[in-house]
Formats: C-alpha cells, sequence, structure tokens
C-alpha cells in the first residue's frame, strides 16, 4: 500500500515534542524533452508517474511541475500537463533537501 510518509523524518523538539521533518521539492524548469499530456477521466497523478516513471512514487514531479495542489491527486480532464522526461537532477536535488 502506498505511504506518502514511508520516507519523512521525525524530529525532537527541544520539549521532546515530535513531529513529522517538512519534505522540500525541488523547483522544475521546463525543458525541451518534456512531454505534453492530456488527461482522460480518470487519470491520477500517481497512475501518470506509473505510466512515465514506473513509480507512482514520483507523482509529486508531475505536480510540482505543473504548480497543483499537492494535497490532490485527481485531475480534471482536458487539463493538459508538463510531464518532465529527465528526472535525475529533480531526485537529486530533492534527495540532497531531504536525507539531511
Amino acid at each position: 500500500m502506498f505511504n506518502r510518509y514511508k520516507d519523512t523524518k521525525i524530529k525532537i523538539s527541544s520539549n521532546k515534542d515530535r513531529y513529522f521533518k517538512p519534505t522540500l521539492y525541488p523547483a522544475i524548469p521546463e525543458r525541451d524533452t518534456d512531454i505534453m499530456h492530456n488527461v482522460v477521466q480518470g487519470e491520477r497523478l500517481d497512475l501518470l508517474a506509473h505510466k512515465y516513471y514506473g513509480d507512482v512514487n514520483y507523482w509529486w514531479i508531475i505536480s510540482k511541475a505543473n504548480g497543483l495542489n499537492p494535497s490532490d491527486i485527481g485531475l480534471d480532464p482536458a487539463t493538459q500537463l508538463r510531464i518532465p522526461t529527465d528526472i535525475g537532477e529533480v531526485l537529486r536535488a530533492f534527495n540532497s533537501e531531504n536525507l539531511k
């Protein structure tokens, strides 16, 4: 089952309160290699991430690249989305910020 918090770090404050460290997402600039995708009924970010990247956990890349609300995984039909294809640099930036 998908768990969006599986890699999230837990921080402990000076007064021993525990909380999730926020996840920081890097900016994703437009590139000539990006694909434009027209959304059809029933598509979701996680399904598109699986289709284009082979991993449902990369839904946030499509969301961030298109300025979508990160708490909403559903999509409106007939919306055109930019799908970044070269995500190696994006993943390196994500790991650099969040694996500290």
